[in-house]
């Protein structure tokens, strides 16, 4: 792809991806949803350039989501976990192919990401996540098999743009 059509399409992207993060953040249900039709965009960028356009597209919409938002956990939400997890998903897809190990890898970003959001959000935002021990081990799992499904719908999307979308 050349360069100005990858800096189009970024722009395009870029603003969809704005639009959806700034529609989770005025809408109470559906946030989930919308961020992570917000990191499908990412994974578009990969497949259409090449990963380094994904990763500036990702750098360049976290930034304007910091800047724009006006909630910023919503793009706090995008820039620790649904922006970057497309390039990170490419890169351990690319580098094995035992899926054992790739989803291994996937649960260790995923816990990491969550570790770096709660984190953030117990010391800096000083929101008390979990109420007692049992929640947090219920909440800890349903969180894990949600991460799962979700690498599942990327990975849909991902074929599904492959072999519908994408022109060769």
């Amino acid at each position: 792809m050349s360069r100005e059509r990858s800096l189009s399409l970024g722009g395009m992207l870029a603003a969809v991806n704005v639009i959806l993060l700034f529609i989770s953040a005025a809408m109470p249900t559906s946030r989930l949803f919308l961020l992570v039709l917000s990191s499908f965009s990412v994974a578009i960028m990969v497949i259409e350039a090449n990963v380094n356009a994904g990763a500036a597209f990702y750098v360049a919409t976290s930034l304007l989501a910091f800047i724009l938002m006006p909630n910023k956990l919503i793009a706090f939400y995008y820039a620790c976990f649904f922006g970057f997890y497309g390039i990170v998903k490419s890169y351990i897809e690319r580098l094995s192919s035992n899926r054992f190990l790739e989803y291994v890898l996937k649960l260790i970003v995923f816990n990491l990401s969550l570790s770096i959001i709660y984190v953030v959000l117990k010391y800096v935002f000083a929101v008390n996540i979990f109420i007692s021990s049992y929640l947090s081990v219920l909440v800890f799992t349903l969180l894990q098999v949600s991460f799962v499904i979700y690498d599942y719908a990327y990975t849909v999307f991902v074929s599904f743009y492959l072999k519908k979308v994408k022109r060769h």
